[in-house]
């Protein structure tokens, strides 16, 4: 049987249970622990390795990156400056085009700095990591109680979690930094 007829077999099942709550949960239970795999992240390959890393700490201090994707040389102007050029002309007494080159590039991919439900999602899923429960619960109540981020920073940095934090936080943002270039490549090409 093909996996198209396997389809045709099994969504009818669930469709005779789709209002019954328990039979649901079951069903999500046994898919859950036997079946689902969480995909794994695509390897960042060995070329992009060191600027995807470099990208991934420069857009967690706030920074917007310019990736050139065929020499990969790197600019990063922080956020404020990088949708203003004017101001920066103003601020620093520098002209924009002779301190940047990104815009004469043939080709630029941009990366900006994670949004605020980004890096809430990074932090929901450290706390998911610790096999300290207590530890975890009390992070749990942290991010859903007032002044989250600055609240979660405090009690990881101040813990015997703070490097493990550290490293998960960095392997995140690299994933989503590969995942960004990634897609702007095939979207270039």
């Amino acid at each position: 049987m093909n996996a198209k007829q396997l389809m045709d077999q099994i969504l009818p099942v669930l469709y005779t249970v789709k209002e019954d709550k328990v039979k649901l949960q079951k069903i999500l239970d046994f898919m859950m622990a036997e079946i689902y795999e969480e995909p794994q992240p695509d390897e960042i390959p060995e070329k992009y390795r060191k600027v995807v890393h470099d990208i991934a700490e420069n857009i967690d201090c706030g920074l917007v990156c310019y990736l050139n994707p065929e020499t990969l040389d790197l600019e990063d102007v922080p956020e404020n400056i990088a949708m203003d050029p004017d101001e920066f002309e103003m601020v620093t007494g520098e002209l924009w085009n002779e301190t940047f080159k990104h815009d004469q590039w043939e080709r630029c991919i941009t990366i900006e700095p994670r949004e605020g439900h980004e890096a809430f999602k990074i932090m929901e899923r450290f706390v998911d990591e610790i096999e300290d429960k207590m530890f975890a619960q009390k992070l749990a109540g942290i991010l859903n109680r007032k002044r989250p981020f600055a609240n979660f920073k405090a009690h990881v940095e101040n813990s015997e979690y703070r490097q493990q934090w550290f490293d998960f936080k960095q392997a995140a943002l690299e994933e989503m930094v590969w995942d960004e270039i990634s897609f702007q490549i095939e979207t270039i090409e």
